[in-house]
């Protein structure tokens, strides 16, 4: 069988929906014969056997981010292979990688907006970074009430990538500001509004192996870097 004729004989087992026979059939090729093309397909084939369900350990979207890297050469100039990764990414809720690919797609549309036709990037582009503001919201909530031992922290209000506190131990007011986001942390601004009206200013950037350990970096950064002006101001109040 010659090599188009393999290709055409997987597209169209792809655009059936038989993910299956597309798996079994180029995951028995030689390694000599898996061209781009076909790696390609092989891994669109999982990513959508594991949308399809029962694929509760992200065994398929993890197969599937392996082979997209294993072509990585050739596809980081194929908007193909950018969506694909970026959507898998997506999908087995890796959204800080996700994101990173849908930004590159956007750059390259912006060149030629026809390029986007086939493609929703605003959808997951939304929903990237909501999914990161949620779990940056979490971490920043949970870290802040365990340094400041105030049980009683509530959040005021949240606005897309904008986040206030009230400290009610402290009668202090923080808002914190999330403007650049990175798999592995982020850059953030705090803001302390305290009781006798003085008011602080930090931007901090935060480092880790992990999104959520890269913000929990820049949240420890910002707790020693305002401990000793809170305990004194905390020290004024009180006498």
């Amino acid at each position: 069988m010659y090599n188009q004729e393999l290709c055409d004989k997987v597209d169209a087992l792809y655009e059936s929906g038989d993910y299956e026979a597309v798996v079994s059939l180029v995951e028995n090729l030689p390694d000599n014969e898996k061209n781009y093309h076909l790696l390609y397909v092989l891994a669109a084939s999982y990513s959508d056997l594991s949308d399809l369900g029962d694929d509760d350990d992200n065994t398929y979207h993890y197969k599937a981010i392996k082979i997209l890297k294993q072509i990585a050469d050739q596809g980081e100039h194929d908007l193909r292979w950018l969506y694909l990764i970026g959507r898998t990414y997506f999908n087995a809720n890796f959204e800080e990688y996700a994101i990173e690919y849908f930004e590159k797609i956007n750059r390259i549309c912006q060149k030629d907006p026809d390029l986007s036709t086939f493609m929703n990037l605003e959808h997951f582009e939304k929903k990237c970074r909501e999914c990161l503001y949620e779990r940056a919201l979490a971490v920043i909530f949970v870290t802040l009430e365990n340094a400041s031992k105030d049980k009683d922290l509530t959040v005021e209000s949240v606005k897309e990538n904008d986040i206030k506190l009230f400290f009610p131990k402290y009668n202090i007011r923080v808002t914190i500001d999330i403007f650049d986001l990175r798999r592995s942390g982020a850059s953030l601004t705090f803001k302390i509004f305290y009781p006798d009206n003085e008011v602080e200013d930090y931007t901090i950037e935060g480092y880790g192996h992990t999104y959520e350990n890269g913000i929990t970096d820049a949240l420890n950064r910002f707790i020693t870097a305002v401990n000793s002006n809170l305990k004194q101001h905390c020290k004024n109040l009180n006498e």
